[in-house]
């Protein structure tokens, strides 16, 4: 069952990058993450609660950063198993930044009130579309090491076990 899972999902990913490649064309990757390893300067971020968090905040912490939106039904079914991974992982220092393309804070706002979950949420802006690129689909996933470098991107809607498995970035 697992496997089927893991081949549906590499098979879900190659069209994905043939869409991604034909959007964006063999030399214009300007909606393209940035390749695995590059170091990722997080900007600032003014939280949906009205907090500010500055760039020192994430230093020497696993951020698992999501582009989502209050009307993707596939960032829906993902949301729950991001905010479990964040509040059992939180104290260890793997935090979930959810970034909204909602047209209004008010949507994400509600949004997030209705289903209580405890990530940090935010708007997408051009500072995060700078530091990570945007690519096409919803919802995307990037996981900031530690050492602030890009570990993983993930275009689509992850499993609950692939979620799960983003705890792996938390060890030193």
């Amino acid at each position: 069952m697992r496997r089927r899972r893991r081949l549906l999902r590499a098979a879900a990913a190659l069209v994905l990058a043939a869409g991604t490649l034909r959007a964006y064309g063999d030399t214009n990757t300007a909606g393209a993450p940035p390749p695995i390893g590059t170091p990722i300067a997080l900007p600032p971020v003014r939280l949906l609660d009205g907090r500010e968090l500055p760039p020192e905040h994430w230093r020497g912490k696993v951020v698992v950063i999501e582009l989502w939106a209050s009307w993707c039904p596939f960032c829906a079914r993902q949301n729950p198993h991001l905010d479990r991974l964040h509040r059992a992982h939180a104290n260890a220092g793997l935090e979930v930044l959810a970034l909204s393309i909602d047209r209004e804070p008010q949507a994400a706002q509600r949004y997030l009130r209705e289903h209580g979950y405890g990530f940090h949420a935010a708007m997408f802006d051009a500072r995060w579309q700078a530091a990570l690129g945007r690519p096409k689909g919803l919802p995307i996933v990037w996981v900031i090491g530690r050492d602030g470098r890009l570990k993983q991107v993930e275009i689509g809607e992850m499993f609950p076990e692939d979620i799960e498995e983003l705890a792996r970035w938390r060890a030193p």
